[in-house]
């Protein structure tokens, strides 16, 4: 395909690693008996505009300000982050909210330890095609693309369950495991709609592979996404405690950076996604997504319960300290601030 990133570059993009070697499959194992280092601290992340607060912290030194050496490690899915936070390959992770609140109900080392992203995500329509999708109950029989059990995927087909939608049964949802397979379908005219996050369903927009017709802000207000998530056995050894809340000190300024500088925050963004500027400034000029730090119990709970209805979890219950404030809690009084910042 001429247009746009080719499959191959696509996922070759994904797994690229900056500042540490490849953490996924048969490449996890010699880390996983690594020791925790107090000078370096991995971090993984994705490609997507959720991750704004470690991509103004990379590019404008804030970590460097706090003395550390903090190493990000590129993963291409938030469950592959998962893995290699609780095996302890890395100390820090930017992770969607189904593997992260999905893990912490099966009694994993790992924390939620603040927002990071809210809502975030597109049902888009082949690009340039008639379509009577104009909402979520207008998925009903429709062949339908996703990643399964992504945030987005989440929000969307329990929404459509709410809706008297049987996702299952009432729908052909088809599943994927690159989001670049889902643009060729939508560019073949294989899916009638797909369930697609953000910066990549302003970028298919652009790309000419699809069109949004809602967004999940739309059917689920403020409904959380990504978040932000420490190794436990990492972050809760005494040695460990000044770094920790650091790196969180760190992405709270991040956060803040975003709010204050627009234009530096997009052109940030862009250079960590690999995208033009113009797509990365649609996306938080038109609020496509949110920048929340809040780790919302509330909404957690909910979310899983969502995961529940649609077999992802089997039960409901957080572990201990599964959704853990103190380093936000901390980091705040460091920074002077007596409250989060506010949502963007």
């Amino acid at each position: 395909m001429s247009k746009g990133l080719s499959r191959r570059d696509f996922v070759k993009a994904s797994m690229v690693v900056s500042g540490a070697a490849l953490l996924s499959g048969s490449f996890l194992a010699p880390f996983v008996r690594k020791s925790y280092g107090k000078e370096e601290i991995k971090i993984g992340y994705l490609k997507a505009t959720h991750h704004a607060a470690m991509f103004n912290s990379m590019e404008e030194g804030y970590y460097k300000e706090e003395g550390l050496d903090v190493k990000p490690v590129l993963f291409s899915t938030s469950g592959e982050i998962g893995t290699a936070l609780i095996t302890g390959a890395i100390q820090v992770g930017y992770i969607g909210s189904s593997p992260s609140v999905g893990m912490i109900t099966r009694g994993v080392p790992m924390n939620i330890v603040s927002g990071s992203a809210m809502e975030s995500s597109a049902v888009s329509t082949p690009y340039g095609r008639p379509t009577d999708i104009k909402s979520v109950k207008d998925l009903r029989g429709k062949r339908i693309g996703t990643i399964r059990a992504a945030s987005a995927d989440i929000a969307v087909r329990y929404k459509m369950i709410e809706a008297g939608i049987d996702p299952f049964k009432e729908a052909t949802v088809r599943n994927f495991s690159h989001i670049q397979d889902i643009f060729i379908g939508l560019e073949k005219g294989e899916l009638d709609a797909a369930i697609l996050w953000e910066p990549w369903a302003t970028y298919a927009e652009f790309k000419k592979y699809g069109t949004p017709a809602f967004f999940s802000k739309d059917i689920w207000p403020r409904h959380v996404c990504c978040r932000m998530t420490y190794n436990e056995d990492w972050a809760s050894k005494s040695d460990n405690m000044d770094a920790a809340v650091k790196v969180m000190k760190s992405h709270i300024r991040g956060h803040i950076f975003a709010a204050q500088n627009f234009k530096g925050n997009v052109k940030n963004n862009a250079k960590w996604c690999g995208i033009e500027e113009e797509q990365v400034n649609i996306v938080f000029a038109e609020k496509r997504q949110r920048l929340n730090l809040d780790i919302d119990p509330a909404g957690s709970q909910k979310y899983v319960h969502a995961m529940k209805v649609l077999g992802i979890v089997e039960k409901e219950e957080f572990q201990k300290n599964g959704l853990n404030p103190r380093f936000q809690e901390l980091a705040l009084k460091e920074l002077g601030l007596k409250s989060l910042p506010k949502e963007i």
